[in-house]
């Protein structure tokens, strides 16, 4: 093949990946094309199918983390300035903030435990606990021991992982709690220098925005690649008989994700004026909930949801607080996984469910959840091992049940943390008091991409 030939070819690839990233050509050609595929190629080229899907996730995530965490430190900034906003100002905007996010962590993992006792996942016929013990005594010898690593390397959430050491150090070793803790105080020590000072550090932060958004544009375009090397690669793994084992927890996962779409919708309609729907071409939370469900990552719907607020006239500063520290602290997405996977484990041992342990299972499935802050794909999954092991259940056998199936629960994970962080976002900011708030977001962060357009899911 020439180079001429090859360059065609290529051209022509990455001119069709936009096209396919509009929801109807998921349903109508990606979908399809991933399960025939999976099913016709040998189950050894499941594990780099897997791989190559990840490593595109973690793609996609590289230039997000740094819009995020760049937008905390300028936010953080010019919230608790003393010459931006008053006192009361910031003390109105940390409790909706504050107040939002517990309640909706709460209202997530109680959504999670009511749709596990509806569906039951781990609930299952004599068949169906037959091949899930055929399928640990084939696979568990060779992931067990890096399933038992992974979980006792996460046991150690928490403090350890929350007080920041280098925040480069942090940044590079992928220690979001840290880096997250680190920008919120590095926020607050600029915003008690003078305007002098800190602005060249703006500039370079902002620059760092531009640059993220722009990378962003490009590698979203892998994102019909991300869903056929996992979806793909999860078919060719899992046998029949696994499948239906575990289709109540993966249907379980998909309701807690439309669920969530729907209160997240409701909230937007409650805590939104006429007015600023009206000036709405479409409904954004559903473009959120498609975009984090074709990248496997919440973190690329952070541009989408900074223009949207922004132009229904949201305060900027609040907008780039709430939806930075949302997405990353919360992990929604997580949090409901978490509570399902551990009622799965419970129902699949046949142990008891009692009122105290529904709290129980309600405090672990929050904690663990957050915990998973920066983590992204099958690496969430080794933190439900605490969990597990505060209710004495094997762990090693559940972890392996839960990574064979993850590379296809990585998608709806993300669509939750995504459509409940706007939810968040929306209850928290307020609207702008100045009337150059547009001109400020053109100029200030310059989300928008090359076509005048807001990233959104239809590609281009």
């Amino acid at each position: 093949m020439s180079f001429s030939t090859s360059n065609s070819f290529f051209h022509r690839l990455f001119s069709i990946l936009p096209v396919l990233r509009k929801p109807r050509n998921f349903f109508f050609y990606i979908l399809p094309f991933s399960i025939v595929f999976g099913r016709i190629i040998p189950p050894s080229y499941a594990s780099a199918l897997n791989e190559a899907g990840l490593a595109m996730v973690q793609l996609i995530a590289f230039p997000a983390i740094p819009l995020v965490l760049s937008a905390v430190m300028i936010s953080i900034c010019n919230i608790f300035s003393a010459n931006n906003r008053s006192r009361l100002s910031r003390v109105r905007f940390s409790g909706r903030f504050l107040i939002s996010l517990s309640l909706t962590i709460l209202l997530a993992a109680l959504l999670a435990i009511l749709l596990s006792i509806y569906q039951s996942p781990g609930v299952l016929s004599p068949e169906g606990k037959l091949s899930i013990g055929r399928f640990m005594l084939d696979i568990t010898d060779i992931r067990i021991g890096s399933a038992l690593v992974d979980s006792e390397a996460a046991s150690d959430f928490w403090i350890a992982k929350i007080v920041p050491s280098n925040i480069l150090a942090d940044a590079s070793q992928g220690q979001t709690l840290r880096v997250i803790s680190g920008s919120v105080l590095a926020g607050i020590a600029m915003s008690k220098l003078k305007p002098s000072l800190t602005d060249p550090l703006i500039s370079v932060l902002r620059s760092v925005n531009s640059t993220s958004v722009q990378v962003l544009n490009i590698v979203l375009n892998l994102a019909p690649l991300v869903l056929i090397c996992l979806i793909s690669g999860a078919v060719s793994t899992i046998n029949a008989e696994i499948v239906v084992a575990l289709l109540n927890f993966t249907i379980c996962v998909f309701l807690t994700a439309i669920a969530s779409l729907g209160i997240s919708r409701l909230v937007f309609r409650r805590f939104t004026s006429t007015s600023e729907r009206d000036s709405l071409s479409s409904n954004p939370i559903d473009s959120v909930f498609l975009l984090s469900l074709s990248t496997g990552s919440s973190m690329t719907a952070y541009p989408l949801m900074y223009e949207t607020l922004i132009g229904i006239g949201r305060d900027e500063s609040e907008v780039e607080a709430s939806a930075s520290l949302s997405l990353l602290i919360a992990r929604l997405g997580n949090v409901t996984y978490n509570v399902i996977a551990i009622m799965f484990a419970l129902n699949l041992y046949e142990v008891g469910i009692t009122p105290v342990r529904f709290f129980e299972i309600v405090v672990l499935g929050a904690v663990t959840g957050i915990s998973a802050a920066g983590l992204t794909g099958v690496a969430t999954v080794p933190t439900i091992g605490v969990a597990l092991a505060y209710f004495q259940l094997p762990v090693p056998p559940v972890l392996v049940l839960l990574l064979a199936i993850d590379p296809i629960l990585t998608l709806p994970r993300a669509a939750t943390t995504g459509v409940l962080a706007m939810a968040i976002s929306v209850i928290s900011s307020g609207r702008s008091t100045s009337t150059e708030s547009s001109s400020k977001s053109g100029s200030s962060f310059s989300l928008l991409s090359q076509d005048g357009e807001a990233p959104s899911l239809e590609g281009g």
